[in-house]
């Protein structure tokens, strides 16, 4: 019996397929063999897929609105995990319609106080939480 994936995993190893290909410059065919080599469980993720494809096809309208609500930051100064964060949870709020905003929200909180620096989990709450403030 296949164990089913959780949707955190699948959000979890989409920050971290996000992160490696932005270190080594490959593209989804290239990266999604290799991160399989070190997470054989996601190849029975297609939410993985799904978030990677769909923050790449989208990248630069999410970078576009992320800047609108960084005040007094660039975007090159986020660190890539906490921008491959917000990426994501900014594309579940604005693509996946069977994702709460909410849920997406609380999600990269999660993320981020898992993978970021001390203070990502609040950072990301404040920048989320303006667009979805936004949103209403």
């Amino acid at each position: 019996m296949a164990t089913i994936i959780s949707r955190r995993q699948q959000r979890e190893w989409a920050v971290q397929l996000l992160y490696l290909m932005g270190q080594t410059g490959y593209q989804f065919e290239q990266a999604w063999p290799s991160f399989l080599k070190l997470e054989p469980g996601a190849e029975r993720a297609p939410y993985t897929q799904k978030l990677v494809k769909g923050v790449l096809e989208k990248i630069e309208e999410l970078d576009g609105e992320i800047e609108k609500y960084l005040s007094s930051w660039r975007l090159e100064r986020l660190s890539r995990v906490d921008l491959n964060i917000i990426r994501l949870g900014l594309y579940e709020m604005r693509y996946c319609p069977d994702v709460p905003d909410p849920v997406a929200v609380d999600e990269a909180i999660e993320m981020g106080k898992a993978f970021g620096g001390e203070e990502s989990g609040k950072f990301i709450n404040g920048l989320l939480g303006r667009f979805f403030e936004k949103q209403d």
